[in-house]
């Protein structure tokens, strides 16, 4: 029984973790806090600001990230929706945010590696 109830909170933790970098994501590209979104993309990160699609290393990505913040002052955010793989392999949340020149929707994937769950692609675009 030790060993079913085992299994049972390390699956459950495996799905948390999941699901929790693209929730830790939003929240911290929505105060600003660039240091917690580097610590949570992939390597490799697929962006798309306003169908500008680019694959970019972890560092440029934060580069143009860092240049939207700083343009757009973002004010407000809330988390939409969100939706987990069958195989709770990924997951991705879209959340619509307010800045100053206008609402944008933005949409974070991410995908399970082991137990490290990293954020793989970031779509932002106008509302």
């Amino acid at each position: 029984m030790k060993y079913l109830l085992s299994v049972l909170f390390v699956s459950l933790s495996f799905i948390g973790l999941s699901a929790q970098s693209e929730v830790e994501f939003l929240e911290a590209f929505g105060q600003s806090d660039m240091t917690v979104v580097t610590s949570l993309l992939s390597e490799k990160v697929t962006l798309c600001i306003e169908d500008d699609v680019k694959e970019l290393s972890k560092t440029e990505a934060i580069k143009k990230l860092n240049a939207f913040v700083a343009d757009q002052h973002i004010s407000k955010k809330k988390i939409l929706h969100n939706g987990t793989a069958s195989d709770k392999g990924s997951s991705y949340k879209v959340a619509r945010i307010i800045t100053a020149s206008g609402t944008y929707r933005v949409f974070a994937y991410s995908e399970l590696n082991g137990t490290v769950s990293s954020i793989k692609e970031i779509r932002i675009d106008k509302m």
